[in-house]
């Protein structure tokens, strides 16, 4: 047996768009009134050329056309009030995600501050990286071996022979990306709107291990690439010592 269509309302547009957005309802709304205009004009008359086609058509074809046009104003009219209630839906998401992503930036600048003024500071930005991308909260389209291997792929990028920045400089700000990298990932994590709370979604990082203070053993690779960095990170490091090597290591 079939089932009877719904009935044509706002809220059966609704349901049938449910991935269409405000903009998309507005396009189409847009379009069937230019196509209500254009059957119209085929029943008027006039000297354009829908007009003079409608000089040929008998009074029961234009009638079928005027029930056309009316039928089309009756569905753009159920498209426009979908579309108005899809609008008002948007703005209160994006109202609350932007709240969301408020007190995720808060949450996470106070749970992972993430210094980066000395030496051991960068070097442990770099080893929270690495442990984090295991935990599959950071780039985790790299497998852990693949991140670690990219963190040795960046020292063996030397440093330009132009500007004023020092080799140390230039890779500390290698780091300074990482870093902001980090930050926006882990806010994107709990400021994702799943129906939980923001804080909630920071507490099951906790749970994870991910708070930033838990010490997860490197591995001797990860090791490695840390005192590769902290040989390419010291001022007194030759950009030649620090680059050179790095590419070494990188090599499969």
């Amino acid at each position: 047996m079939t089932t009877p269509p719904l009935p044509l309302n706002a809220d059966s547009v609704l349901q049938l768009s449910t991935f269409d957005s405000a903009a998309e309802l507005r396009s189409l709304q847009t379009r069937l009134t230019g196509t209500t205009r254009e059957v119209r004009q085929l029943t008027t008359g006039g000297r354009n050329l829908p007009g003079k086609l409608g000089a040929y058509l008998t009074q029961d074809q234009k009638r079928l056309l005027l029930d056309a046009a009316q039928l089309l104003d009756t569905v753009n009219t159920h498209i426009e009030h979908a579309k108005e209630k899809r609008q008002r839906h948007e703005k209160d998401t994006k109202r609350r995600q932007d709240a969301r992503n408020a007190q995720a930036r808060q949450l996470i600048a106070s749970r992972f501050p993430l210094p980066f003024e000395t030496l051991e500071d960068k070097l442990e930005i770099l080893r929270i990286a690495l442990t984090f991308n295991r935990a599959r909260v950071f780039d985790i389209l790299y497998s852990p071996t693949e991140f670690n291997q990219s963190l040795r792929e960046r020292l063996s990028q030397k440093h330009p022979l132009t500007g004023k920045n020092s080799p140390a400089a230039y890779y500390a700000n290698r780091v300074s990306s990482t870093r902001d990298d980090l930050l926006q990932q882990l806010i994107d994590e709990i400021a994702y709107d799943d129906g939980s709370e923001v804080e909630e979604r920071l507490n099951a990082l906790g749970r994870r291990g991910i708070d930033g203070t838990t010490q997860i053993p490197l591995t001797l690779e990860e090791q490695e690439t840390l005192r590769l960095w902290r040989g390419a990170l010291s001022p007194s490091t030759a950009l030649s010592s620090a680059g050179d090597t790095a590419e070494k290591e990188a090599r499969p």
